[in-house]
């Protein structure tokens, strides 16, 4: 469970342990939090921070005020200093120390308190966006679960011509056709604009020559803020096969600009991110939201991924009881294939659910039935990748998630697809193979338990004991009750481990 807890609306805190304080006194260490703890994945490249906290500095001096800011939140974190994450042109906060709390909770005054109440730094950069983020939030106050719907308006594009409108239409329909079936978003035309917040979605589209033209743009209303944008060419004898990827790549962007909702305000909004997280907060947050949506929008996708959050709960130990998880999660998804037998989704986690199970065969039948229902939908391939593991026929489990890695839509989800692929190479005795890929899953989702497991395990047996130990100790920061005994335990959840006898690290003593 996370150690911290950053707060955002009312004054910025960031507390420890028992109420700790730990807040950095620094008003642009402050901000810095703020802008941080409300990235996509708590992550955000340096030279954005850099330009939203001092945007009038010359670039070398701006850069050196910038490590000062960030040299002040690890000091104030103290014996958490670890939170603070950075690589190679990022910075960010570990989600699994850290909870970002966006409750807003009633002053003295009864009145709701606005974000980041105490923060006022003169950068014009930086007044813009936390204007922003400031009129997304009050217009998205949860006072109904209507307001925090992330609404999508699919206009007519503008076009030069009626064969350039018709393919662009097709790409944009398709595109949120598709986000519906990952999220349930309530997708509304021009002529039926909800009064609420809510995501335009807008082209303009030409073909001049023999060359096709797309620019596609998702703008935030009412704020005006615009979200993402994109121009796509193609050469007309090329497009049939590049319109799946022109299509993946809208859909990816309204799934993000869906989670990026959050970072507006939307607190009561639907992230992505959290469904698919690892994190027992972004887990439960995420459920919550989905059980007060009820039926009201796409009900099979609704109850599939609070299906899919089960199953987390059981694969990554996040309960006690992983087998009433699964019973759960395993009557909701009867309930999402009784509202659309044949939708993808709902085919793809009862597939995962069956996996579990070690109902292989059945897995794999449902994972095709998945794919042949939609080839394009990334958790259909996903569970086929899986459930061609649990089959033995692992090569083609390890192809089947390289070629999902491959598709615009993996970035949603990566480290899902690198800890097929490290799986697979695992059973099939190519140990460095799926070090590798684990390590990638750690990289993108820090948080996540099994990586780790396999991680320690297989660093182990290729005699690489400080990465073994590193490993260990990241597990045990997850699982405070962790020990080796624990590991080598029957009840622990490494049999995968067990059956290939790479379980020897149990016996280690590292840690």
């Amino acid at each position: 469970m996370p150690l911290l807890t950053l707060r955002l609306m009312g004054p910025v805190e960031l507390t420890g342990p028992a109420d700790l304080r730990l807040t950095p006194r620094g008003m642009r260490a402050r901000g810095a939090l703020a802008v941080i703890g409300t990235a996509r994945s708590m992550r955000i490249t340096r030279a954005r921070l850099q330009d939203l906290l001092f945007s009038e500095r010359d670039p070398e001096q701006g850069n050196a005020s910038l490590r000062q800011v960030l040299r002040e939140i690890r000091i104030s974190l103290g014996p958490h200093r670890d939170a603070l994450l950075t690589g190679p042109g990022w910075v960010g906060l570990d989600p699994a120390m850290l909870r970002l709390d966006m409750s807003a909770r009633p002053g003295p005054d009864g009145q709701i308190p606005e974000f980041g109440a105490d923060l006022d730094i003169p950068d014009p950069e930086f007044e813009d966006w936390l204007r922003d983020v400031r009129r997304a939030a009050e217009a998205h106050a949860p006072t109904a679960i209507e307001s925090a719907l992330p609404d999508l308006v699919l206009g007519t594009p503008v076009s030069t011509s009626q064969d350039a409108m018709v393919l662009a239409t097709m790409i944009l329909s398709e595109a949120a056709g598709r986000t519906a079936d990952l999220l349930p978003v309530a997708i509304h035309d021009a002529d039926a604009v909800p009064r609420g917040p809510h995501i335009q979605i807008t082209a303009l589209a030409s073909l001049q020559g023999q060359v096709f033209n797309l620019s596609a743009m998702l703008t935030h209303r009412p704020s005006g803020r615009v979200m993402w944008s994109q121009r796509m060419t193609c050469p007309l004898g090329e497009l049939g096969a590049q319109m799946g990827d022109f299509t993946a790549r809208c859909c990816l962007a309204m799934v993000q600009v869906v989670d990026q909702g959050r970072a507006l305000g939307a607190a009561g909004g639907i992230s992505f991110a959290d469904v698919f997280s690892f994190s027992a907060d972004r887990l439960a947050r995420a459920d919550q939201v989905l059980e007060r949506l009820g039926d009201s929008i796409t009900p099979a996708v609704t109850l599939s991924l609070r299906a899919w959050i089960r199953t987390t709960y059981a694969f990554e130990r996040l309960t006690d009881d992983p087998g009433r998880a699964i019973a759960e999660a395993a009557e909701l998804a009867a309930r999402a294939r009784q509202a659309a037998p044949f939708h993808a989704t709902a085919l793809a986690v009862n597939s995962v659910i069956e996996a579990y199970l070690d109902r292989d065969q059945i897995a794999y039948d449902l994972a095709r039935q998945a794919v042949m229902a939609d080839g394009q939908n990334p958790l259909a391939r996903l569970s086929l990748s899986r459930a061609l593991a649990g089959i033995d026929r692992l090569e083609q489990s390890a192809s089947e998630a390289q070629a999902g890695l491959g598709q615009a839509l993996s970035s949603l989800n990566p480290a899902n697809w690198h800890l097929g692929i490290g799986v697979a190479k695992m059973r099939a005795g190519d140990l460095h193979a799926a070090i590798h890929h684990l390590e990638a899953v750690h990289r993108f989702a820090p948080d996540n338990r099994p990586a780790l497991r396999f991680l320690a395990a297989l660093r182990y047996a290729v005699k690489d004991q400080a990465g073994a130990r590193d490993a260990l100790r990241a597990l045990q920061r997850l699982e405070p009750d962790f020990s080796l005994d624990l590991m080598g335990s029957d009840g622990y959840p490494v049999d995968t481990l067990r059956r290939l006898g790479l379980l020897q690290i149990a016996k280690s003593r590292l840690v």
